[in-house]
């Protein structure tokens, strides 16, 4: 019997993906924040540096869940980017799509299987800290540069 890679998950009543257990967890640090990241697929775990234990542990400033999608087949294509005063998402094809909820400060991504360690390591890690980095700098009113909420609402 083959051994999996990440923890399989099937719900027909969950098309979505929204309940996949993630029961790899891990906190490390980046130098805006503290990550608690939780995933399904130990490559997913970031190379970063861990947080290490003190006897006061601060909450994580931001939560990263990131699922790895076994019908998600394909290689990352050109981002296409979503932007609103509490949402950033980015879709790479169907082989990634990502989202940061800037007022509940989490990241929530999935990846499909053909998307690689090294790919994940050296090109969304990087991208993934650059989006939290950002989403904790700016309140989430100032997130979208020249964002009007008068004419949003329109």
């Amino acid at each position: 019997m083959p051994a999996l890679d990440f923890v399989r998950y099937e719900d027909p009543l969950d098309i979505l993906l929204r309940f996949t257990p993630t029961p790899l967890r891990a906190r490390f640090r980046i130098p805006a924040a503290t990550l608690l990241v939780e995933t399904n697929d130990f490559s997913l775990l970031p190379a970063l540096p861990l947080e290490t234990p003190s006897r006061h542990i601060p909450p994580a400033s931001l939560n990263w869940k990131l699922v790895r999608d076994p019908d998600a087949r394909g290689l990352l294509q050109n981002p296409v980017v979503q932007l609103t005063p509490q949402l950033t998402v980015v879709a790479m094809g169907v082989a990634c799509l990502l989202a940061v909820d800037h007022e509940r400060h989490e990241l929530l991504c999935f990846l499909g299987p053909d998307v690689d360690p090294r790919t994940f390591q050296e090109f969304l890690v990087p991208l993934l800290c650059r989006l939290s980095s950002q989403s904790l700098e700016n309140p989430p009113s100032e997130s979208v540069p020249g964002f009007n909420e008068d004419v949003a609402d329109a």
